[in-house]
């Protein structure tokens, strides 16, 4: 009798063994057949073997930048803009509109951030492939300098300055300032603590041989800088934005605000020692009141490329852009302040255009 149980416990567990192999054998086909993680491993093994064909491939050929025979066709074009009460925006929204409708095969879509550095570090980390930025922060991705720092964007390239931003200075009537320079001891609002305004007002006050130490600081957006003017709470505020800017409007109108000129020898300071800055002028009549020009310091609001666009792709959209131009001023206003012959304006030398954008300025003999 025990030996017949010895012999039914062996053959139940034989009956056991066979089952769990087939099991297991039955697992790893449906995990593969159902895009688990079998499926998950491979194909990252194949992304990897990808990338190790494409750099050996671009390593033979010499190219840096996006295969030059690249064709448009199916390619799809990520665009970083910023937040959505700003100008970066609408533009990207209406330009990637304009490329996809302009240009077979090519899908183009533009997202919202919270402005330049978040579009460089967006494109850098390869969710977008291309943005807008102003030209300080390009210098800094470019050079791994403040939020890049020890991280330079090697892969950075630039399509062209599209439009400037100005800095722009306004003294409150009735507070017994004359220029930029008299500030001293006196209240003034530089923007919001660690923006791109707070950043340019202390380049200027440098110029001056001035810091924040020297006055009394205010710091707001560009709102409650306004209301701080109209409430005689600062004498004097700066404001980094594009021509007319609605602030600079409200503290003209509502704050007795008059906008007032950077010094001659403060300009040549700006531009000596910061690559992006540059002279240029706010027109006479860009707001109420103001019957001459005001001469100041203006950066470029840059389009930026990853090197990985192929030039075909960034050729084909740098030549829509420009030669359709008309067709873009009819959907927003600030496209008539791009200029092609300013496309360099501000762009420090070290940094490169990509080739895509090369072959089309020097077709167009703008270089």
């Amino acid at each position: 009798m025990n030996k017949k149980l010895k012999l039914t416990y062996l053959f139940m567990i034989l009956l056991f063994m066979v089952g769990f192999l087939m099991a297991c054998s039955g697992g790893e086909d449906d995990a593969s057949g159902s895009g688990d993680s079998n499926d998950t491993e491979s194909s990252e093994q194949s992304r990897e073997e990808s990338e190790g064909s494409e750099d050996s491939e671009a390593e033979d050929s010499g190219e840096s930048e996006g295969d030059a025979s690249a064709s448009v066709d199916d390619f799809t074009l990520r665009f970083s803009t910023g937040t959505e009460t700003g100008l970066y925006y609408p533009i990207g929204a209406v330009i990637t509109d304009f490329w996809q409708n302009k240009i077979d095969g090519l899908s183009a879509s533009s997202q919202a951030s919270n402005g330049s550095v978040q579009n460089l570090i967006f494109m850098q980390e390869g969710e977008v492939e291309m943005a807008l930025a102003m030209g300080n922060a390009v210098l800094e991705a470019w050079n791994g300098e403040r939020g890049f720092e020890g991280m330079p964007y090697e892969d950075l390239r630039v399509i062209g300055h599209m439009y400037p931003n100005y800095t722009q200075w306004v003294i409150r009537e009735g507070s017994g300032l004359e220029s930029i320079g008299d500030i001293a001891g006196g209240e003034f609002g530089p923007g919001a603590t660690g923006s791109g305004t707070d950043i340019a007002s202390q380049e200027v006050l440098e110029a001056y041989d001035l810091t924040y130490e020297d006055m009394n600081i205010h710091h707001g957006g560009f709102p409650e800088t306004t209301d701080m003017m109209r409430n005689n709470q600062i004498d004097m505020a700066n404001i980094v934005v594009g021509i007319p800017g609605a602030a600079i409007g409200e503290m003209i109108s509502t704050a007795n605000g008059v906008l007032t000129s950077i010094d001659q020898e403060q300009l040549d300071y700006l531009t000596e020692n910061y690559p992006y800055w540059f002279q240029s002028d706010i027109p006479a009549g860009t707001y109420d009141g103001q019957d001459n020009d005001v001469t100041t310091a203006a950066i470029a609001n840059v389009m930026v490329v990853d090197a990985s666009v192929p030039e075909e792709v960034v050729y084909e959209i740098t030549k829509a852009m420009w030669e359709s131009k008309a067709e873009l001023e009819g959907s927003h206003e600030i496209f008539k302040q791009w200029k092609i012959e300013d496309v360099k304006k501000g762009i420090p030398e070290d940094i490169p255009f990509h080739d895509g954008a090369k072959k089309y300025y020097e077709e167009a003999g703008v270089w």
